[in-house]
């Protein structure tokens, strides 16, 4: 003779204080789904003031992190699942009661915590802020300056020795300014890729044109 186990009734109850608990039958009933309720209602009997306790079921430990709908602790019986979540990001901070126990409507499971919310970044005062654009503004200025006296030095050692030996020193400090100098050498939103930006824009035509010529 063969038996056939009824599936059971899954209801889930999403949690929002920092103290979990067993809820009472009123509660259950207004979280299931409609066509399951009349099942539940089959399988939790007439209401009583002391009605069976329910079977704690742990799936979270002190200390785990919780995301929001992670069912952090399950209670069995009669044929009923009842997923306590917590709606909220936080941590479980404590068992009230051990795996296994068994505990009546309204009694405490276990504690949480909610997850502090990093603070975000201070935001530096107006002067602070003109002052780190001037300062960069003249670092910029000083950088190019000094470029343009190199170059034209070299343009003018150059002149004096000749077209060959003037092309390859050329192509060396190309290639040298490049790798200082072009922005995609630093990440995005890297202050020194702007301060690279800068000076590239404001030098690449001086080069080429001293190429060109």
């Amino acid at each position: 003779m063969m038996f056939f186990r009824r599936a059971e009734v899954t209801v889930r109850i999403a949690h929002r204080g920092l103290t979990l608990s067993v809820p009472d039958r009123d509660r259950l009933l207004d979280a299931c789904d409609p066509d399951q309720r009349r099942r539940l209602q089959r399988c939790l009997g007439e209401a009583a003031a002391d009605e069976p306790p329910w079977e704690v079921q742990w799936q979270k430990m002190p200390g785990d992190a919780l995301e929001r709908e992670d069912v952090v602790v399950t209670l069995h019986r009669d044929g009923v699942v009842v997923e306590l979540t917590y709606a909220q990001r936080g941590t479980l901070a404590e068992w009230l009661v051990t795996r296994g126990a068994t505990v009546g409507a309204g009694g405490r499971l276990g504690l949480l915590e909610r997850r502090a919310k990093t603070p975000p970044a201070p935001v530096p005062p107006a002067k602070e802020i003109l002052r780190q654009f001037v300062a960069r503004q003249r670092r910029d200025a000083a950088t190019i300056t000094s470029l343009q006296a190199q170059l034209t030095a070299l343009e003018a050692r150059l002149a004096e020795r000749g077209p060959a030996a003037g092309d390859a020193k050329f192509r060396r400090l190309k290639l040298e300014f490049s790798k200082r100098f072009h922005p995609d050498a630093r990440p995005p939103g890297d202050a020194e890729r702007e301060h690279r930006a800068r000076v590239f824009q404001e030098f690449w035509p001086i080069v080429e044109e001293i190429e060109r010529s």
